[in-house]
């Protein structure tokens, strides 16, 4: 197995780095990105400095790759992800902040607005509200809105 080792190259370097960004391409996990591009930077270094031992080459490799995941995860996943939740999915979130129209005067803090063409409950989060009161809606819980002036 040493001997193995002791054969490797620049060229073995790069081909591992190459696949292990192929596979990355097909999962799209960023986690084989980081090991990648650190076989990739081992290859470059041993055309520069082809002299470096096995055991050198290895330890910079894991190093590397340990060092990269590490920072690659805590750093570019908040550029990545833009660091707020996204409404994409939940069109109650996307309601925040619309103004909507009363349908019927509240009773007390529960009543019915109408948002596009539908009618949602609604729960007021402060004042009153008769039919035909624009409101904004401030929160969504379940399939109530929380509406206020």
């Amino acid at each position: 197995m040493v001997e193995l080792l002791s054969q490797l190259t620049a060229w073995h370097w790069l081909i591992l780095g190459v696949v292990l960004l192929g596979i990355e391409l097909l999962t799209g996990s960023t986690y084989l990105l980081w090991p990648a591009a650190s076989a990739l930077f081992v290859g470059i270094l041993l055309f520069i400095a082809p002299g470096l031992g096995w055991e050198m080459q290895m330890l910079l490799f894991f190093l590397l790759s340990i060092t990269t995941l590490v920072l690659g995860r805590t750093h570019l996943q908040r550029l990545v992800k833009g660091g707020e939740p996204s409404d994409l999915n939940d069109p109650g979130l996307a309601m925040i902040g619309r103004q909507v129209r009363a349908v019927a005067d509240f009773t007390g803090i529960e009543g019915r607005v109408q948002v596009g063409d539908t009618q949602w409950s609604a729960r007021l989060s402060g004042g009153t509200a008769e039919a035909g009161d624009l409101l904004r809606v401030e929160a969504v819980e379940g399939a109530t809105l929380i509406v206020g002036r």
